[in-house]
């Protein structure tokens, strides 16, 4: 944890809800800048020289299936 998350409070909060949280908000901010809501697809985290530096939406046409994925199964 960060200097910052332990500053913030955030060190008392699990990785996983601070991505959820990050996920919601994209979406979010990809419907107000584009009129639609992002259904499919992936976010991308850019850095530089080990610094964080952008996030690049990559909507897709349609869904990911995984091949692992088997259609019923609930795992």
């Amino acid at each position: 944890m960060t200097i910052a998350a332990e500053k913030t409070g955030l060190a008392q909060v699990s990785d996983a809800e601070i991505l959820e949280e990050a996920a919601e908000r994209l979406k979010r901010q990809y419907l107000n800048e584009h009129g639609v809501e992002f259904r499919f697809g992936s976010f991308h985290f850019i850095f530089h020289d080990g610094r964080f530096q952008a996030v690049e939406d990559w909507p897709r046409s349609r869904r990911y299936l995984s091949p692992k994925r088997v259609v019923g199964n609930k795992e």
